[in-house]
C-alpha cells in the first residue's frame, strides 16, 4: 500500500514541476536507450541459445594452438578417429570440412560456402532436415557421395522454395548431386553454410596425419563435464605422441563447450567492451539525474521538514524519495525503448550484408520480452543510484533553520555542493575514458586503412575465381584457363592491367606453408615458413609490389622452364641474413616430398596481407604456370571507376567459360574496409557513446554552476555593490568550475591510459600513447565545461546590486 502511495505522490510531485521532469526524463531516454541496444546487441550474439538442442551436452575438438588458449587449428582425420575410438566420453562425435563450391544450373553460376560432413553430423547436433532426410551411412563412402542438402536460404533463393525440389538433380562442382533435404530457417551450423555434402574420405585420407582438414563436434554422455572430456582427450594425445613421435610430438588438442567455439574470442572482446561503454553512459545519466534532484531538492526542504516533525520516519521520506525518482526513470525508459528501437535499426543497417551473414546471432538482434525486462531492470536499478543520494541528504534538514521563513540549512547546502561537484567530476572522467577509447579506435582504424593506400585500393577492382578439378583436371588445363582470363581482361578498353593471385592483401584467404632450404638442416620447431602466393607475372605490376633485388617473375617461367621463386624482403632478411639468397634453391612442404627444388630469382617488398598483421608477412612468390591453383583472386587495375568497369570485365570472363562464378566482386577500397570493419565499428558506436557522455556532462557542468550561482545571488552582489568588476565575478564562477572539471580529467587521463593499454594488447591497430588523442580530448572536454561554465557565470556578472541584496 505504501509502495502505491509513493507512486501516485511522485507522480503529482512530478506534474508539479514540468521542466525539470522533461529534462530528467530526456537525459535517463539517452543512458537507457542507448544501454538497451547494446545489451539486445550482446543477448544476440552472445547469450541467446543457439538452435541446437542441448548445447550443453556438445563440445568440438580441434587441434590445440601452442600458447593461444583462444584459438585451434583444424585436426587431421587419423587423430579425429583414434579420439572417437578411444574416449569413453562420447555418444557420438561428428566431423566436418569447409568448402566452397560452384553451382549451376537454374540461373547464373554461382559460388556457394559447401560444409562436407560424416553421415552422423545431423544426429550429433540433433536437428533433422525441415524437408526430405539427413545423410545414411553408404553416403560416407567415395563415389556414393552424390547427396546434398540445402539450406533454407539457398532453396529460396536460388530455387523459389520450390515444395519439389527434395529429389531433384543440381549441378555442383560440374557433378549432377541429388537433394535429398533442405534444413529449417533458423538452422545454421557450421556458420553461413549455404548447402551440405557428405564427407567421403579415401582410405588413404583417412589414414593421415599430416593433413589437418577436419573440424569436429560432439554429444557428450550424460553426467560427463567439458573439463573431463578435455583431461581424457589430453591422455589420448599423449599416447598419440609415443606412438606416432614423427606427426604428433608436442601436438594437443582443444575441447572447448560448443558456445565457446560458436562465438569468436574477439567478438566477445568487442561486446564487452562496448557494454562497459555504454554502462559509463547510464551511469553519467544517473549522475546528471541526481544533480538535478539535488537541485530540487532544496525546494523540498520545507516539505520534508514539516513531515518529520509530524512524526515521519526517516527512511519513509528516502523510500518515498527514491521512489519518485525510479518513476522518473520509468518514463526515461519508456521514451528510451523508441531510442533503442532506431539505435538497433542503425547497427544493424551499418553492417554490410557481406559480414552479417558470418556473425551468429546477427538477424536476431531485435527488441525482445529479454530487451524489456533488463530495461525495467536498468530503470529501476538508475532510479536508486540516482535518488538514492539525493533522497538522503533531503531526508535529514535542519528543522529549526528550515521551518523558519526562508531558512536554509548552510552546513547542509555545503555538503549538497561538495556531493554535486563530486558526481560532476566523475562524470567528466568517466567521459573522458570513453573518448580517449573511441579517439584510439578510430585512430586505429584510419591507421589500418592507410596501410593499404600504397595499393591505389580505388582503382583496383577484386574478385574470386574457383575452377574445379573435374573440369578442369590438368595442371595445364588451369594454368590455360587464368591465362586467358587475364589476356581477355586486358583487352577491355579501360583496363591497365590485371594479374591472379592465390590470395590478395586484405582478402580471407591464405596459405601459409613452410619450405627448407638446400644445404641447411631443419630445427624442429624451427622450420622456414611464410605466405605462399601462387602469382601471375603482371601481380607486381598491378599491385605496385617494387622488386629490391633480381628479377621479377615473367613469361618465361612457363611449366617446362626451371623451377623459380620470388621471396620477400622480410624473409631474405630472416632466413638469409648474411647473403645475398638470389641463385639460392628451396623446396616448399615436406622435404622427402618428389616436389621440385625452386631457385630464388628476386627479391620484393613487404606486403600487408591483413589490417591486423603488426607487421609485413614474409611471403613465396611462385608462377601460376608452374604451380596452377584451382581457386584465385583476380586484380584488376582501371583507368577509372572499377565498378563501372565490372560488368566488362565479368563478360570477359564469361567469354572463356560461361558457367564460372565469380564472386566477392568489390574495390580494393572496400576489401580493406571490410576486413577492418570491427575496429571501424567499435570506434563509430563509441564515438557516438562518448558523444552522449561529453554532451551529458557539460549539461552537469552547467547544471552544478547555475544552481551555484542562484544560491550565491546574494553573495555575488554584495561583492558587486562592493565594487567588484564583472570580470572577477567572472573568473571566481569559471575558477569554481574549473576546478571540479580539472578534478574529473585528473581521475579519468589515468584510467583512459590503463584502458589503451588494455585495448592495445586485445586489438589490432590501437596504440596505447597516441598523443593526438591524449591531448585532443582533454582539450575538447575543457571547452565543452568551458562553454557550460561560460553561460550561468554570464548571468551572474549580469545580476543587479540591488535586486540581489533583497534576494532570500
Amino acid at each position: 500500500m505504501n509502495i502505491w502511495q509513493d507512486v501516485t505522490q511522485g507522480a503529482r510531485a512530478l506534474r508539479k514541476s514540468p521542466g525539470f521532469t522533461a529534462t530528467a526524463v530526456m537525459t535517463m531516454a539517452l543512458g537507457i536507450g542507448v544501454t538497451t541496444a547494446i545489451f539486445s546487441v550482446c543477448d544476440a550474439l552472445l547469450w541467446k541459445p543457439a538452435p541446437l538442442p542441448h548445447l550443453e551436452s556438445l563440445a568440438t575438438v580441434m587441434q590445440a594452438v601452442p600458447g593461444d588458449p583462444n584459438d585451434w587449428n583444424s585436426a587431421t582425420p587419423a587423430d579425429i578417429d583414434d579420439i572417437k575410438q578411444q574416449s569413453g566420453a562420447f555418444e557420438d562425435l561428428a566431423s566436418w570440412e569447409g568448402g566452397m563450391a560452384n553451382l549451376a544450373g537454374s540461373g547464373e553460376p554461382d559460388r556457394v560456402l559447401q560444409t562436407l560432413v560424416t553421415a552422423n553430423f545431423f544426429h550429433v547436433v540433433g536437428v533433422q532436415p525441415a524437408r526430405g532426410r539427413a545423410f545414411v551411412a553408404d553416403e560416407n563412402q567415395p563415389g556414393h557421395e552424390r547427396e546434398v542438402i540445402l539450406s533454407d536460404g539457398l532453396w529460396r533463393r536460388r530455387y523459389g522454395a520450390d515444395a519439389g525440389i527434395v529429389g531433384r538433380s543440381i549441378r555442383l562442382d560440374d557433378q549432377n548431386y541429388t537433394v535429398v533435404g533442405v534444413m529449417s530457417p533458423d538452422f545454421d551450423f557450421p556458420l553461413a553454410t549455404e548447402l551440405w555434402t557428405p564427407l567421403a574420405l579415401t582410405p588413404a585420407q583417412r589414414n593421415t596425419r599430416k593433413s589437418n582438414t577436419l573440424q569436429s563436434i560432439a554429444r557428450m554422455k550424460p553426467g560427463r563435464t567439458v573439463g573431463q572430456v578435455a583431461a581424457e582427450v589430453e591422455s589420448i594425445a599423449k599416447n598419440l605422441e609415443r606412438t606416432y613421435p614423427d606427426t604428433n610430438k608436442n601436438r594437443r588438442f582443444a575441447v572447448w563447450p560448443a558456445r565457446k567455439f560458436l562465438v569468436d574470442y574477439e567478438t566477445q572482446q568487442y561486446l564487452v567492451m562496448l557494454l562497459g561503454s555504454v554502462l559509463f553512459v547510464l551511469l553519467i545519466a544517473c549522475a546528471n539525474v541526481a544533480n538535478l534532484q539535488f537541485a530540487r531538492s532544496t525546494g523540498k526542504l520545507r516539505d520534508v521538514a514539516v513531515r518529520r516533525a509530524l512524526g515521519a520516519a526517516r527512511w519513509r521520506v528516502i523510500s518515498q524519495l527514491v521512489t519518485e525518482s525510479i518513476v522518473l526513470c520509468a518514463l526515461g525508459a519508456a521514451v528510451g525503448l523508441v531510442i533503442a528501437y532506431w539505435g538497433m535499426n542503425a547497427i544493424r543497417g551499418a553492417m554490410p550484408a557481406e559480414i552479417q551473414r558470418y556473425i551468429l546471432g546477427w538477424k536476431d538482434i531485435h527488441l525482445d520480452a529479454r530487451a524489456l525486462m533488463f530495461t525495467m531492470a536498468a530503470a529501476a536499478a538508475s532510479g536508486i543510484i540516482a535518488g538514492l543520494a539525493p533522497a538522503w541528504h533531503c531526508s535529514q534538514p535542519n528543522l529549526v533553520d528550515t521551518l523558519k521563513e526562508g531558512g536554509r540549512s548552510s552546513s547542509l547546502g555545503k555538503a549538497r555542493q561538495r556531493l554535486r561537484n563530486i558526481l560532476v567530476a566523475a562524470e567528466i572522467a568517466l567521459a573522458v575514458i570513453l573518448l580517449v577509447g573511441a579517439g584510439l579506435m578510430l585512430r586505429g582504424f584510419q591507421t589500418l586503412v592507410k596501410n593499404g593506400e600504397a595499393l591505389e585500393p580505388a582503382t583496383l577492382l577484386t574478385m574470386r575465381l574457383a575452377v574445379t578439378d573435374r573440369k578442369y583436371a590438368k595442371p595445364y588445363q588451369v594454368a590455360g584457363f587464368y591465362q586467358q582470363v587475364l589476356e581477355r581482361i586486358r583487352a577491355v578498353p579501360g583496363v591497365r592491367s590485371a594479374a591472379a593471385v592465390s590470395a590478395l592483401p586484405y582478402s580471407d584467404h591464405s596459405d601459409g606453408r613452410s619450405f627448407v632450404i638446400e644445404g641447411k638442416p631443419v630445427e624442429p620447431g624451427n622450420q622456414p615458413g611464410g605466405q605462399y602466393q601462387v602469382t601471375s607475372p603482371q601481380y607486381f605490376e598491378t599491385l605496385h609490389v617494387p622488386l629490391r633485388e633480381g628479377r621479377l617473375l615473367d613469361e618465361r617461367d612457363g611449366p617446362q622452364a626451371p623451377q623459380v621463386a620470388v621471396i620477400s624482403k622480410r624473409m631474405a632478411e630472416r632466413w638469409w641474413k648474411n647473403e645475398s639468397p638470389i641463385g639460392k634453391r628451396i623446396k616448399i612442404d615436406d622435404p622427402t616430398a618428389n616436389s621440385p627444388w625452386k631457385t630464388i630469382v628476386g627479391i620484393v617488398g613487404d606486403m600487408m596481407h591483413s589490417p591486423y598483421d603488426r607487421q609485413p608477412r614474409r611471403a613465396i612468390y611462385v608462377p601460376y604456370q608452374q604451380a596452377p591453383a584451382l581457386g584465385m583472386d583476380v586484380a584488376v587495375r582501371t583507368a577509372g571507376d572499377p565498378l563501372a568497369q565490372a560488368p566488362a570485365v565479368i563478360a570477359a570472363i564469361h567469354s572463356v567459360d560461361a558457367e564460372q562464378p565469380i564472386i566477392e566482386i568489390r574495390t580494393m577500397a572496400k576489401l580493406i574496409h571490410n576486413r577492418a570493419i570491427g575496429l571501424n565499428y567499435m570506434a563509430a558506436l563509441m564515438g557516438v557513446f562518448g558523444g552522449v557522455a561529453l554532451f551529458l556532462s557539460a549539461v552537469g557542468v552547467y547544471g552544478v554552476m547555475a544552481y551555484l550561482v542562484s544560491e550565491q545571488t546574494q553573495q555575488i552582489g554584495l561583492r558587486m555593490a562592493l565594487g567588484a568588476s564583472r570580470g572577477s565575478v567572472l573568473a571566481m564562477v569559471f575558477r569554481r568550475g574549473i576546478v571540479t572539471t580539472a578534478a574529473g580529467l585528473a581521475v579519468g587521463l589515468p584510467l583512459a591510459y590503463l584502458l589503451s593499454r588494455a585495448m592495445a594488447s586485445l586489438i589490432y591497430g590501437v596504440t596505447a600513447t597516441d598523443a593526438a588523442t591524449f591531448v585532443s580530448i582533454p582539450l575538447t572536454l575543457i571547452g565543452a565545461a568551458a562553454l557550460a561554465i561560460y553561460l550561468p557565470a554570464l548571468r551572474a556578472t549580469k545580476i543587479d546590486p540591488i535586486v540581489a541584496l533583497r534576494y532570500e
